[in-house]
């Protein structure tokens, strides 16, 4: 296995910022377990600001507690860490169990817990939610969740809950969440936020590259970009030259990998599917119901993958294929938006009664190229499909 250098590892690098939120935190937990009201605690942050890594850390310094101080409210409470995200939950999972105070049947996915939660009869002290945008906000006969809410329901069933949230990560209408959205359902509790401003993914004179990617993403705007210290950013524009360069990246460094969005068709278990532009062919991920995260297989540098497989983690070298649902209109100078050429089916899904507009399926699409390109720590490689953006993004690094 490469090197995991999935966010979740990197404690070492905790900032003073990281640090104090952690300690903050973990005192609420402390105070909200002697309190009868419910206590509610939001980390917000976009990707990469670290809101991850300080989950762990609490959880960690929770769990510790739970063993060993007895002095403490947090002694021999029952505390959970859930994530609606299989692969995120698999490196969860695999980082329990090796040191004493983390165990796996304390990383739950969030339906498993809440059935979990009524077969016992009984609540949690605290509830940790990583990724909590990607919690279920209708009914969904795939992950076995019938109520209406998954928030709502993890609230029901625990004292203090610890969240981490970014409306700008929503990838799917069955998980559609807003500011808004979330407000309303913790408003009653009088919640605690606080919220990570700081990029820590990636690396060197980083600000720029964030500020462009939201601007691209979030105002559909592609602006000029200075030089850039100490972080290696690329336009290409032949997927080819991309992928070679991904290739030697990962010999050298380890953990670089080829990613799309989802503009090329894909069905689970049926066959192999492949993401083409121009002369350039290399198949989608393959879905693997093992331990180990699509990111950290060797095998995968012959493989793109999506958004699915990649949320969450820390790349060194992402390079990002920008397919044909995204194009530039040059008299305009805007990014365009195709919703009808998205083939991420599952992302569209809409239940019964419910009905979205163009703009929030514009917003799923840049939310997910906003993940993508988020991955890389020492350097983002880009190749777009349609040639006009390809042109317009040849000219974006001022020399």
């Amino acid at each position: 296995m490469e090197k995991n250098s999935f966010i979740l590892s990197d404690e070492e690098k905790l900032s003073t910022e990281q640090a104090h939120l952690i300690q903050n935190v973990v005192d609420f937990a402390n105070q909200g377990l002697k309190q009868e009201k419910k206590k509610v605690f939001i980390i917000e942050g976009g990707a990469g600001s670290g809101k991850s890594v300080v989950l762990f850390e609490i959880f960690k310094q929770l769990q510790r507690a739970v063993l060993n101080n007895e002095s403490s409210a947090l002694y021999k409470t029952n505390n959970y860490l859930l994530v609606n995200h299989a692969e995120i939950w698999k490196i969860y999972r695999d980082l329990a169990g090796k040191t004493e105070e983390l165990k796996k049947k304390q990383f739950l996915k969030p339906t498993t817990f809440i059935h979990q939660m009524d077969k016992e009869q009984r609540r949690a002290d605290i509830v940790l939610i990583d990724e909590a945008h990607l919690l279920l906000t209708e009914p969904d006969r795939y992950n076995k969740f019938n109520q209406t809410n998954q928030l709502v329901e993890i609230i029901k069933r625990a004292q203090v809950i610890i969240l981490v949230f970014d409306s700008h990560q929503v990838l799917k209408f069955k998980s559609m969440w807003t500011n808004q959205r979330l407000e309303k359902i913790v408003s009653q509790y009088a919640p605690t936020r606080y919220q990570l401003s700081n990029q820590y993914r990636m690396l060197g004179n980083n600000e720029h590259v964030v500020q462009w990617i939201d601007n691209l993403t979030q105002n559909k705007e592609i602006s000029t970009l200075g030089l850039v210290d100490g972080f290696d950013f690329q336009i290409f524009s032949n997927a080819n030259d991309l992928y070679r360069m991904i290739q030697q990246q990962n010999k050298r460094v380890g953990m670089s990998r080829l990613l799309a969005t989802t503009d090329y068709p894909y069905t689970v278990n049926r066959g192999t599917w492949y993401v083409t532009v121009d002369d350039f062919k290399l198949p989608w991920d393959q879905l693997d119901t093992g331990i180990t995260p699509w990111a950290l297989r060797p095998e995968t540098i012959n493989e793109v993958g999506s958004v699915y497989t990649i949320q969450g983690f820390d790349l060194n070298y992402a390079g990002v294929i920008i397919g044909p649902s995204i194009t530039f209109d040059e008299e305009k100078n805007k990014i365009v938006v195709h919703t009808e050429k998205y083939e991420d089916n599952a992302a569209f899904r809409q239940t019964k009664g419910h009905s979205f507009s163009e703009q929030e399926k514009e917003a799923i699409m840049l939310n997910a190229l906003n993940v993508l390109l988020k991955r890389g720590r020492q350097g983002l490689y880009i190749c777009a499909a349609d040639h006009a953006l390809r042109r317009k993004l040849a000219m974006i690094i001022k020399k």
